[in-house]
């Protein structure tokens, strides 16, 4: 167990940039920051954490939050490691996809703190991290004083630091593999850092019915909001084989809901459009994927195409023809080659390079339609590519 009150020995001194776009959760984690360093510098996102780091030499460690509006954290941590490769950020994250812990390790995030936060956890990583730099600043000075008369020995120490920088990292990478969560639980944070803050208003006096009334409406919010998303991840992942009735726009809404996260990071908007009951007879799950993967194409070809973040759009308009109902999903970002565009359904046909990407998607979108005894076809307009499923 860290002792609170010794690491603060350390940690008083240091400047410290918070990165939060959250302002409750900022609220929340500087009322346990502001124990630990008395110079703590705040910024709402990631532009704002950028540029008061360059405004600000004597910074020495950050706390950033990733998902945040402008520029996440860790593109903020990428610029910043290219002006100070040794300044050592943490993030919290309430991602749990292994792609942000590999970005994080690319970048040499100091810890990568899953949500809610385990305070435990957190100040055993800044303990480790204090030494380090304490340890760096010995190091340096020793160096300097042994620099003329024994360079042998200083390349030594160097390699040396190297060795325990790797290690601790590998110690870091163990601790936060022990972490990761499910992102959904992202809300318990939330209702943590109340419970906290409920001791502190308490012993101020300043608890009231109304304020008990407040409380309980934000924490009962906050378990509405992790219920609906574990039922929704929960009967996602449930495998079943039975046909279900349902409103198209309610299966489109709780797909986005999946992989909402991704599509704030990119900055994609979504819209609904046509006949909104119209209701069809399928597996749901399997038609989730065939919506997400479509999705994914599409969010894929925003960043490939290098669209700006802001015009991103994806359209779902449902009509019935007939017998048949419609779903036509367009994007604006740029469209299909003409020249792939009857390749695009085959297996493991992907534009991608090498390692980012296997072409089962799409693939696996035509199995899953054919089975359905439905039809998708693909073509282009003068913004991007246009699918259309009918049923």
């Amino acid at each position: 167990m860290v002792d609170i009150k010794e690491l603060a020995k350390y940690t008083k001194d240091l400047t410290l940039l918070y990165v939060e776009d959250n302002p409750e959760t900022r609220r929340a984690i500087l009322s346990v920051l502001d124990t630990l360093f008395d110079n703590i510098i705040e910024a709402v996102d990631g532009i704002d954490g950028l540029e008061k780091f360059k405004n600000n030499p004597n910074i020495e460690i950050i706390i950033s939050d990733i998902n945040m509006p402008n520029m996440n954290g860790l593109d903020m941590s990428r610029n910043i490691t290219t002006l100070n490769k040794d300044i050592p950020i943490f993030i919290f994250s309430a991602y749990n996809d292994v792609k942000y812990f590999v970005e994080a390790i690319k970048i040499g995030i100091e810890g990568y703190l899953i949500k809610p936060l385990d305070l435990k956890q957190f100040l055993r990583s800044l303990s480790k991290c204090t030494e380090k730099l304490n340890l760096k600043k010995e190091n340096l000075e020793y160096k300097l004083n042994l620099e003329k008369e024994v360079e042998s020995q200083i390349q030594d120490l160097r390699l040396k630091d190297k060795l325990l920088f790797q290690q601790s990292k590998m110690a870091a990478m163990g601790e936060m593999m022990d972490s990761i969560a499910h992102q959904w639980l992202q809300p318990i944070n939330i209702i943590n850092m109340k419970a906290s803050i409920l001791t502190y208003d308490f012993q101020d006096e300043l608890i009231d019915k109304q304020y008990i009334t407040n409380l309980k409406s934000d924490i009962y919010e906050q378990i509405q909001h992790i219920t609906t998303t574990l039922d929704n991840f929960r009967s996602f992942f449930r495998p079943t084989t039975r046909n279900e009735d349902i409103l198209l726009k309610t299966l489109i809404d709780s797909s986005i809901f999946l992989i909402k996260d991704d599509l704030v990071k990119d900055i994609i908007k979504t819209n609904i459009t046509g006949n909104i009951t119209e209701s069809i007879n399928v597996n749901i799950n399997e038609f989730k994927h065939i919506i997400i993967n479509i999705i994914n194409n599409a969010k894929d070809a925003f960043n490939d195409n290098n669209i700006s973040k802001t015009n991103r759009m994806i359209t779902f308009d449902i009509q019935r023809i007939d017998d048949k109902v419609s779903l036509t999903i367009c994007d604006n970002a740029s469209g299909i080659p003409e020249n792939i565009m009857h390749n695009i359904f085959e297996p493991h046909f992907t534009t991608k390079e090498e390692g980012k990407g296997t072409g089962i998607g799409l693939y696996m979108t035509k199995q899953i339609i054919d089975k359905m005894g439905a039809t998708i076809s693909v073509s282009n307009n003068q913004d991007g590519a246009v699918f259309k499923i009918e049923l």
